[in-house]
């Protein structure tokens, strides 16, 4: 199945978000990843209007800093937040694997979880990756694994997921210039979504534009790779 062009926005202000958003959607993306966390002033009522205009295409996150995001606050008010956007009914809600383990979130079954983990500095071996994704799993939703990636070899050792996990289950890349390959590759291994950014606006090192993106999958169909 082809894979889902997710952009993903970070901005200052929520009329900047907004505008961000309707841009990605506007020029090739088919998901919107607000990065709530990255706003300087979070008000839910003015985030409603966003995410209910969207809804059947949006990821929420509200990444914690510990976790690589900029959400400073405290935990509890980054889960009342969390909580009130589930509640909106967007397509999905990116959630930290801790956070999942330790706290019983209300969300509604209308919204698929993406349950994330990151490792910033190495790609793990393959076992404990595996650990990982099945402790994903048994929570539902879609697994994501993100890894700095070092050498190539990291790359394969990231592929090999879906290999060994049902592939509309599993999003799996690397992180970093020496990841790229992987954030391509794993569109071929059955990644249900794919990850970019607006043009000079990287949230992650190594996202690949949304033009560029769409560019890559117009080449990929032209060779009937999706039947």
């Amino acid at each position: 199945m082809k894979p889902k062009i997710c952009v993903s926005i970070k901005a200052r202000t929520i009329q900047e978000l907004a505008w961000k958003a309707k841009r990605a959607l506007d020029i090739g993306g088919d998901l919107v990843e607000l990065r709530i966390d990255y706003l300087e002033k979070i008000c839910l009522k003015e985030l409603e209007k966003i995410v209910l205009d969207i809804c059947d295409r949006v990821i929420i996150t509200v990444r914690p800093s510990w976790e690589g995001g900029q959400f400073t606050g405290g935990e509890k008010s980054r889960i009342e937040i969390i909580e009130e956007l589930a509640n909106l009914g967007p397509a999905y809600i990116d959630i930290e694997l801790k956070t999942m383990k330790e706290h019983n979130l209300r969300i509604s079954e209308e919204t698929d979880k993406i349950i994330s983990w990151h490792s910033f500095d190495r790609a793990p071996n393959l076992d404990e990756l595996c650990q990982v994704v099945s402790e994903m799993l048994k929570l539902g939703g879609i697994g994501k694994i993100v890894a700095k990636i070092n050498g190539f070899e990291e790359n394969l050792r990231i592929l090999r997921l879906y290999k060994i996990y049902p592939p509309q289950k599993l999003i799996a890349f690397g992180l970093g210039e020496k990841g790229v390959s992987s954030r391509i590759l794993s569109m071929l291994m059955g990644s249900p979504i794919t990850y970019t950014c607006l043009p000079g606006e990287e949230v992650a090192p190594g996202q690949p534009t949304v033009g560029e993106m769409v560019e890559i999958l117009t080449m990929l169909e032209s060779r009937n790779i999706w039947r």
